[in-house]
């Protein structure tokens, strides 16, 4: 550590003497040019008084005597010297001895006053490089620090590294602890990620089975009308007739499903484009409406919208929204009973949309998990209905890549009512979503 402060102070010494040299020259530099100015000016204004313009063909000379100095170098010799000058121009002359002692004696005095300041300004200069440096300097002695405890075996990054190759990462209860208090933080952040690995590998898992099982029926139903309509459909029509419909509705519940799966897989994998653009979110909803009146006749559809609202967002995921709320409100909800869709200015500002019907309602402990992939809270009515228990989670996915949020209130055998609310701006919008994906 002594080295490194010696070595400090050395390079400080060094870019100090480097600064107040620079300034010397500055110095030297401007006392030539006031000299220069200043013989210039005198001998201007010289020969102002005897030339009435100034004639650059003029011979001109200054003349000195310094024989008496060469003689005995003294100061007094000196200027007296000086005092002989001669300034001469075509057929004039002019003492200039008065001038140049006090130019000589001005010049003088500036340079002990710059030599002053040089020496003064030269501690203040050295301590500022000083502190200037302070922060490398302590690199290089952590630097020098983190050398000798690798040699002296200070740090013991070998117990990590066993622990790491020990464990299981796809076993949930372990984690790697070494007991040293050093590493404490670097395993905190290894256990970190494994518990992220573990949940992603889980969550994969989980989906695959899912969609596994969900296309393992529709893929048996149409199996088993094949071999039928192989046995009997041949020669009989009501058996070839029902065999054909079955397999065209669970070739649709397929393609339905793969579409689906397609959708939040180039989600997951940020490949699926979302095109922003302003639009009337009402008239958005009054297209949902009048779609759903007409596919649906055996439920009342209602159309609330108190104000015309207009929102930045990608209209046909939107729309896709509304559609997947529509439709299973329209599956929870006895025939004849009404669904009300409607638009409104949220609390905060921002643009909703709800869906709100009076079906079976949802159970308060199912609420938390209906936007989770595949999630039926009665999985024989679900298949009864026709769902995949994807449709929920496309609507979350779009709702949060807008960064957007649901709000969902249900009673059991009263109703359900999910609302979807939207930035306000577009920076809004953008601010969200890039929050929600850093997280």
């Amino acid at each position: 550590m002594a080295n490194n402060k010696t070595d400090s102070s050395s390079i400080a010494g060094q870019i100090t003497a480097s600064r107040q040299l620079e300034r010397l020259g500055q110095y030297l530099l401007h006392d030539l040019l006031i000299f220069l100015f200043s013989v210039i000016s005198w001998c201007a204004a010289a020969e102002a008084a005897y030339v009435t313009a100034f004639d650059i063909d003029l011979a001109r000379s200054f003349t000195f005597d310094f024989d008496m100095f060469t003689e005995s170098a003294t100061a007094d010799n000196f200027w007296n010297a000086l005092g002989t000058g001669i300034y001469s121009f075509g057929e004039y002359s002019v003492r200039c001895g008065a001038f140049a002692q006090v130019l000589t004696c001005g010049i003088s005095i500036l340079g002990i006053i710059q030599a002053v300041v040089w020496l003064v300004t030269f501690l203040p200069e050295y301590f500022k490089a000083k502190k200037m440096l302070s922060p490398l300097n302590k690199i290089a002695v952590t630097a020098t620090e983190l050398t000798a405890a690798a040699h002296n075996s200070q740090y013991n990054f070998d117990d990590i590294e066993s622990a790491i190759g020990s464990i299981d990462p796809m076993d949930s209860d372990i984690h790697i602890s070494t007991g040293n208090r050093d590493l404490k933080r670097i395993e905190q952040a290894i256990n970190d990620l494994l518990d992220r690995m573990r949940n992603a590998y889980k969550s994969q898992s989980r989906f695959v089975s899912d969609a596994s099982h969900e296309l393992r029926t529709p893929i048996a139903v149409i199996k088993g009308y094949a071999d039928m309509l192989d046995r009997w459909g041949k020669s009989d029509e009501k058996i070839l007739e029902e065999g054909i419909t079955a397999i065209k509705n669970e070739s649709e519940n397929m393609n339905k499903l793969v579409e689906q799966l397609l959708f939040l897989a180039r989600g997951d994998n940020g490949r699926q484009p979302v095109n922003m653009t302003e639009f009337s979110l009402s008239d958005m909803m009054r297209e949902v409406h009048s779609e759903a009146e007409m596919i649906d006749p055996d439920h009342t559809y209602n159309l609330d919208i108190k104000d015309e609202i207009s929102v930045f967002a990608d209209i046909s995921m939107m729309k896709q929204t509304a559609r997947i709320l529509c439709d299973n409100a329209k599956k929870y909800t006895p025939g004849g009973n009404t669904i009300t869709l409607r638009v409104m200015n949220g609390e905060n500002g921002e643009k909703c949309f709800e869906i709100q019907d009076t079906g079976i309602g949802i159970d308060e402990k199912d609420i938390p998990l209906i936007f989770d992939r595949f999630f039926r809270s009665d999985p024989a009515r679900t298949r009864e209905t026709g769902g995949t228990g994807l449709g929920l989670s496309i609507a979350k996915w779009i709702v949060d890549r807008h960064g957007g949020h649901f709000e969902v209130i249900s009673y059991k055998d009263i109703g359900t009512r999910i609302t979807v609310c939207l930035p306000n701006t577009a920076a809004q919008a953008e601010n969200n979503n890039t929050a929600k994906q850093t997280v």
